[in-house]
């Protein structure tokens, strides 16, 4: 009778084990180059962030701003215009 129960019991700890191995294969790879849902809505939340013309001093999305690197540091312009005007006050 202790057999059986023993015999049982280790046959329901091996299911456990085994179901538990096998859907962990089930499981998809993921590719480092894919993103999350989470990295994605950062990088949206980042291009929604508003930015301040250093020209004309207007706030615009990112998403929409003229941005340029000017002496190895990145500005966010409302226009293409507000951007020559500053290279032209601050030469490199």
């Amino acid at each position: 009778m202790y057999r059986l129960i023993i015999v049982v019991l280790l046959l329901t700890v091996l299911y456990f084990l085994l179901r538990q191995i096998f859907r962990g294969f089930k499981t998809p790879i993921r590719d480092d180059r894919e993103k999350s849902a989470v990295q994605v809505q950062e990088e949206e939340q980042e291009q929604d962030q508003m930015i301040e013309d250093p020209v004309c001093h207007i706030f615009v999305p990112k998403r929409i701003a003229v941005i340029e690197t000017i002496g190895g540091r990145e500005y966010c312009f409302c226009s293409p215009e507000c951007s020559v005007k500053f290279r032209s006050e601050h030469p490199v």
